[in-house]
């Protein structure tokens, strides 16, 4: 092409631009070798998180020379978007002065991008007269992101009614009421009762709901303002929340308590067999597990009894079996323990029991007594023999007397 006609070009171009009215300084040809990179569309043109688009790069010459090896390429990318094409497109030549060449990637943001701002860094690079031109372009992405907002949903307590010293199970459910998804969620609760205070839930779709589950002790009654701290991690990356519960524990003692007791024999010997037997109710309205009694006695023998699980207004025995081998009258402790998850309760009490001597030594006692009573009672007898025959006697004697008196 001769320098009239590249003139000639020149002239309509700018009469061009004159009649459309755009600036003349955005579309001026230079002499020599000369290319331009513009962003033509980015679409769509609002980019979502987990998102494809498309970036749309314009390649135009615009000097009055053929413009040859011609490079455009993506140097720097955020980790969160993902380009499916080549990052460099080579042109080996643009055909004509003022020609085009319409450059197109195809580009997906991450399931964890980030919202905000995303600067992607081009380079177009050409040759002109033997020596490298080089060119930086820079775009900007902005990643729309949303806000995931778990909240709680219900509060559901098992028993409904909770007492001092139960064991409770707290369902919390935990709803998104936010416009994004919230991921990792673990819901904490902040008391200071013994028990399990973290719930991870993992995810949580729009909408979407899940329970936490908490277990705890009840360890003192009365009206309690339990924090729950929700964190999760959304759009704009991890969050944390707080919210708080009400959570009411009534005062209830005496769950457990001895019933009778029975001691057999009743009042046992030295060396003999003692069955102690404690019945033991439940007189609340919850049912008590692992109930165990322990008699802290001295003797030879046992003195641990299991029962069990008792339900409301039942009672069970604790069989408690030993040898006295001694005397004397002894107060037993009793200590009466259920277990739960966390530890066991324990109720005290005490039984006092009676041993006598040996059987043996009690009967030879009884039969020295009956001895002295017999030979008490001969003596007694013989007393009361010895005086009547003096009385005969003496009656005799007289009656001789009044014979002899009557002869003379």
């Amino acid at each position: 092409m001769n320098q009239k006609i590249k003139k000639a070009y020149l002239l309509i171009f700018i009469l061009a631009i004159a009649l459309t009215g755009l600036p003349y300084a955005e579309a001026r040809i230079v002499d020599g070798k000369c290319v331009t990179a513009e962003v033509q569309s980015i679409s769509p043109s609002s980019v979502g998180i987990d998102e494809e688009f498309t970036l749309g790069i314009n390649l135009e010459s615009c000097g009055n020379e053929i413009p040859e090896d011609v490079s455009f390429a993506i140097t720097s990318i955020p980790s969160d978007i993902i380009v499916t094409e080549d990052l460099v497109t080579n042109i080996p030549e643009l055909f004509y002065s003022t020609s085009e060449r319409y450059v197109r990637y195809h580009m997906k943001t991450t399931s964890d991008a980030k919202p905000g701002p995303h600067t992607i860094k081009m380079m177009l690079t050409y040759d002109n007269e033997g020596a490298k031109v080089s060119k930086n372009y820079e775009v900007e992405i902005n990643v729309m992101g949303e806000d995931a907002e778990p909240r709680i949903s219900s509060v559901k307590t098992y028993p409904g009614y909770i007492y001092e010293g139960d064991t409770v199970d707290l369902e919390l459910g935990i709803e998104n009421y936010g416009d994004a998804i919230a991921k990792s969620v673990v819901v904490s609760l902040v008391h200071e009762f013994e028990g399990i205070k973290d719930s991870t839930i993992g995810t949580l779709d729009i909408n979407g709901t899940q329970t936490a589950l908490f277990k705890f002790k009840a360890s003192k009654a009365g009206d309690f303002k339990i924090p729950v701290i929700i964190e999760y991690e959304d759009d704009f990356g991890n969050q944390k929340d707080e919210y708080e519960i009400k959570i009411t524990v009534l005062d209830e003692k005496g769950i457990l308590n001895i019933a009778s007791i029975k001691v057999s024999p009743v009042l046992p010997y030295m060396g003999d067999t003692v069955e102690l037997t404690m019945r033991v109710e439940n007189f609340g309205d919850r049912t008590i597990n692992s109930i165990r009694v322990y008699a802290n006695h001295s003797f030879m023998g046992l003195k641990e009894s299991f029962i069990g699980t008792l339900e409301p207004n039942e009672d069970g025995p604790a069989v408690i079996t030993f040898i006295t081998d001694k005397s004397g009258e002894y107060e037993i402790p009793i200590t009466i323990t259920y277990s739960d998850d966390f530890g066991e309760e324990q109720i005290e009490t005490k039984v006092n029991v009676i041993v006598l001597e040996t059987e043996d030594g009690a009967g030879e006692a009884i039969g020295t007594i009956l001895v002295v009573l017999v030979i008490a009672g001969l003596i007694y007898y013989n007393y009361r023999t010895k005086k009547s025959k003096d009385k005969i006697i003496k009656q005799l004697m007289k009656g001789n007397s009044n014979l002899n008196t009557g002869k003379k």
